[in-house]
């Protein structure tokens, strides 16, 4: 009790110097913590996710990209494929079920995804629940729509509410908004913790419409032009020659023989009306689908059918699982430059614990002198100091580990509401490195804290090992 209490008041008596050598330690244990803490919840997130769905067929490209955006609703789409391919791929056999999906439009930067409404009764989520809707109703017509929880809360619609979608899956200032096609929300998902939460569901149809639509104005704008400029033209016509043999006629007496050339040009315009019967046309059939989710029917199908789709010139299929394995070996390169930094930091603060003990050390030899004299053995006043260094470097790592973890509770609302992927800021953190019997047991924020503490012992070595050999007599008679 002694020995903690000679420790409390030397670390308070030069408490400015032990704040800034701790918050030194901090600042590269935050930066560990946090970025460990990130990258086990996000990569355990991903996995959980991609575990729901077993194949996904896209257009070709890259196959991280098709994943991205099909599953995680992230990235820009690949590419479309054909109707008919998906219709294709459910009617083989060996699949128990197939579910289209296009994109192309957002809403405050939700994106809306086209779908059929067998969706929300055949997907099914890792742990074997459906995609329910929790208010309402699944989307039974065109422009109804059925938003995630994340949806319906941050963008306040609920049930029978309108919204304008933008045309692209980002939002943008440019963006042309679809004012004449609103939608009506006729349902809610139940909160799943997965980027759906963050998904606006609409039909096929929809998506259909609003693009066909569009295409369609932007024909007719172009027809008007050419329109306009064939007005233009026509005083060049030949309603001057006209004009001119009209006139002959009567000079040269050959009026009776005219005939009038006014007969012919009204019928010309005529052509054009029958144009507005087109949209009265039998419906017509979605052509395009960005991607389709595969469900088969018995797993020994999987890389089976994944080579044969690939070998085709259609379409691509990729494995969600393989592909986020993939990411995070990406990413890992990155998280572990990172890690790197952040151990510096902790080192390159471990030695101002050293210099700061170092230098106190010169004002406190005749301090240690009289506690020499008064019976302070050696070993004593060496542990002293040992442990002021330890104590300073493990206050840093416990603040450290509390710093990087309120920095990941304040990201974690802008990272669910860009991904959908919810994070636990106070939850232990995995040990990744040591034997099974340590990393199994002791969470990564004990080895931290433990750690900093030795290296901040280690760095008091130094300092201990000159005031053990502090001379009384020669500090006494000063």
């Amino acid at each position: 009790m002694q020995t903690l209490t000679v420790i409390y008041r030397n670390l308070r008596q030069r408490w400015l110097s032990t704040c800034l050598t701790a918050l030194s330690i901090a600042l590269g244990v935050a930066l560990a913590t946090a970025i460990t803490a990130l990258r086990q919840q996000a990569q355990a997130s991903f996995a959980n996710v991609a575990a729901s769905y077993e194949l996904v067929v896209g257009a070709k490209g890259s196959p991280l990209q098709l994943v991205l955006n099909t599953v995680f609703h992230l990235d820009a789409p690949v590419g479309n494929i054909p109707y008919a391919y998906y219709r294709k791929l459910k009617a083989d056999d060996r699949v128990a079920y197939a579910v289209p999906l296009a994109l192309g439009d957002n809403y405050r930067g939700f994106r809306l995804v086209g779908t059929e409404p067998e969706y929300f009764s055949l997907v099914k989520l890792k742990d074997g629940q459906p995609v329910a809707v929790a208010q309402g109703r699944p989307f039974a017509a065109d422009y109804e729509a059925v938003v995630g929880s994340l949806v319906a809360r941050e963008a306040k619609l609920g049930l029978g509410q309108t919204f304008v979608a933008r045309h692209g899956v980002e939002d943008t200032v440019a963006a042309e908004e679809h004012e004449d096609a609103p939608f009506t929300v006729v349902g809610v998902l139940r909160e799943t913790g997965t980027p759906l939460d963050r998904v606006i569901f609409i039909s096929l149809g929809s998506v259909d419409e609003i693009h066909h639509d569009n295409a369609r104005a932007g024909q007719q704008s172009q027809s008007l032009l050419d329109q306009l400029n064939a007005l233009g033209a026509e005083p060049e016509t030949p309603a001057k020659p006209d004009a001119q043999d009209d006139d002959r006629g009567h000079r040269h007496g050959r009026g009776h023989s005219h005939k009038p050339p006014s007969a012919a040009p009204p019928e010309a315009p005529t052509a054009p009306p029958a144009s507005p019967a087109q949209p009265a046309a039998p419906a017509r059939e979605i052509a395009e689908v960005t991607a389709v989710i595969v469900k088969l029917r018995s797993p020994g199908y999987l890389f089976l059918m994944q080579r044969e789709i690939n070998k085709g010139k259609d379409a691509q299929a990729a494995l969600p699982g393989v592909e986020v394995q993939k990411l995070f070996a990406i990413v890992g390169t990155v998280d572990r430059a990172l890690l790197l930094v952040s151990l510096l930091v902790v080192a390159v603060a471990a030695a101002s614990v050293l210099v700061a003990i170092y230098n106190s050390l010169a004002e406190r030899r005749r301090e240690i002198a009289v506690l020499r004299a008064l019976g302070a053995r050696r070993r004593t006043i060496f542990a002293w100091l040992l442990w002021e260094a330890a104590a300073t470097a493990a206050l840093g790592g416990l603040v450290g580990v509390l710093l990087g973890h309120a920095l990941l509770a304040t990201a974690g609302t802008t990272l669910k509401f860009l991904s959908g992927l919810p994070l636990s800021p106070w939850t232990w953190t995995r040990l990744e490195v040591g034997p099974g019997w340590l990393t199994g047991y002791v969470p990564f924020e004990a080895a931290v804290v433990f750690g900093t503490l030795l290296l901040g012992a280690a760095m008091g070595l130094a300092p201990a090992a000159l005031a053990y050999r502090t001379n009384v007599a020669r500090y006494l008679s000063e």
